[in-house]
């Protein structure tokens, strides 16, 4: 709530109701706000009586009001059965009291005292939920109706006190509570050295603690939030040069860290408009994905960090980014990915050098993997299942699993690379066929006897003269089709649906 002596908010999509205390005024209101108000248009709705003065009977009219108050209730821009919406501000007097109904309604400029239930109805009014861009109501208080607000409340018990008071606020004490998310927010970064706003590197440094980083973001959405009450009023004009700095920060965090925690959703949109023209005065594209490891351009901007560690990081959350989104429907190299960079921090533990060196080493590998042949197979549906037969096969078993004994020594593989890729490819594409026919089937993965089934058939399958021969094959059967079956339910949709 604000008194007339205060700043006004006027917002290009907040509609606006003034009470005024007597018809008089109602011409001068009117060419008044033509004037300030340069946007939308004005009009008044008021009751009319025998006696009105003649320039009033326009003003009375209830099939004027009708059509009125429906152009004020549309959005701006918005036409319906021939009444656009341009209408934004209504000037009222001793009508409107019950009844109605508008989310779209912000702002009321009060100039006429209200007391008790009415008082009470009129503030509800600017309290409708309207849509993502209206936050709250503003009550602008020209007349001083404080206390009549206490004696209101006074007719209602403790509870429906409480619930009319919880939704009202007050411009004094919304600033104190953005000044103190303002402090708040400082206070961290000091305490962690990071006075210089523009020192990007340093931020990600901080931040790769992620519990700082988590701090940072609960401290920076509550900034935001308490900005947001406040803006426009001209006080929040001396918080904006730091919000604007802090949101660069987040953004580029964000792209850093490939942390969509991070990201731009949250603003909200009186101060996105603002934060995005920012911006893009930066050079800054929100929209633009982080590049990718794949990139030619990648070590690029990795270059253009200046310390080892940022340097690291950025490659090591590309990496994790990578291996999460682009090979989640292969098991086999993402886990073995996942290995190499866990072994990466552990053997270089805090020398950031050695792990930068280690971490582009372990990306060209990663490109690498995205070049090697498929021999006639497919890349998304059938690779995962090759490369995993292959390791299974022909050479280790995965760490940490069980050992398997075998009922005779297996015998050591002395087939030639041509032949053993000849019969991991034929073995690959008999187990695929076996996988799509049966994914076919409708609810697969919820019942029991299909997917017996299928395991069935992957031993049998397995187990055919052409294939039982190859090493480790049979005495790893089990854990072989408890691999497919992994990769079989991972890559479902892939399986059934990708080209």
């Amino acid at each position: 709530m604000q008194d007339g002596n205060d700043s006004v908010c006027k917002t290009s999509y907040a509609d606006a109701i003034l009470g005024l205390h007597d018809k008089g005024y109602v011409q001068i209101s009117r060419s008044s706000l033509g004037r300030e108000f340069a946007d939308p248009t004005s009009d008044v709705v008021i009751s009319g009586s025998h006696n009105d003065e003649l320039h009033l009977k326009d003003y009375t009219d209830a099939a004027k009001h009708k059509t009125t108050l429906k152009s004020f209730k549309l959005p701006f821009g918005k036409d319906d059965e021939g009444v656009n919406g341009d209408v934004g501000i209504v000037i009222v007097n001793n009508m409107l009291l019950t009844g109605f109904d508008a989310p779209v309604e912000q702002v009321m400029y009060l100039d006429k005292v209200i007391v008790a239930h009415g008082l009470l109805q009129a503030i509800a009014r600017v309290n409708r939920v309207g849509g993502q861009s209206k936050d709250k109501g503003f009550v602008i208080d020209y007349v001083g109706i404080g206390h009549h607000l206490k004696k209101a409340l006074d007719n209602y018990d403790e509870r429906e006190q409480k619930e009319v008071v919880d939704v009202l606020s007050f411009p004094e004490q919304e600033l104190l509570e953005l000044k103190a998310s303002h402090d708040a927010i400082f206070a961290l970064l000091e305490q962690h050295g990071l006075t210089d706003l523009t020192d990007h590197d340093a931020f990600f440094d901080v931040f790769y603690d992620e519990d700082l980083r988590f701090e940072f973001m609960s401290l920076f959405k509550q900034f935001t939030k308490n900005l947001n009450l406040v803006f426009p009023a001209k006080e929040a004009l001396d918080y904006m040069g730091d919000y604007q700095a802090l949101v660069e920060i987040n953004v580029l965090a964000a792209k850093h860290f490939r942390d969509a925690r991070l990201s731009m959703k949250g603003i909200p949109p009186k101060l996105r408009t603002i934060t995005d023209a920012f911006l893009e005065s930066r050079g800054i594209d929100v929209k633009v994905e982080p590049i990718s490891i794949l990139d030619e351009d990648f070590q690029k901007e990795v270059k253009k960090h200046d310390r080892n560690k940022t340097k690291a990081a950025e490659i090591e959350h590309a990496v994790r980014h990578h291996l999460d989104v682009e090979l989640n429907d292969d098991p086999e190299l993402q886990a073995s990915f996942a290995e190499a960079l866990q072994q990466i921090f552990e053997e270089f533990a805090n020398n950031w050098t050695k792990i930068h060196e280690a971490l582009e080493k372990l990306r060209q590998r990663i490109i690498n993997a995205g070049k090697e042949p498929t021999y006639g197979l497919h890349r998304k549906k059938q690779m995962p299942i090759f490369r995993m037969l292959k390791r299974e096969i022909f050479g280790e078993p995965f760490s940490g699993d069980a050992p398997v004994t075998a009922a005779e020594p297996v015998a050591p593989c002395s087939m030639q690379e041509e032949e053993k890729i000849g019969k991991l490819v034929a073995l690959t594409q008999h187990l695929y066929m076996e996988i799509e026919r049966e994914l076919k089937l409708t609810g697969f993965w919820e019942s029991i006897p299909a997917r017996n089934k299928l395991m069935a058939d992957l031993q049998k399958t397995l187990l055919q003269p052409e294939f039982a021969k190859l090493p480790k094959l049979v005495v790893n059967r089990k854990l072989i089709i408890s691999r497919l079956m992994e990769i079989a339910q991972k890559n479902n949709d892939v399986i059934q649906y990708a080209a």
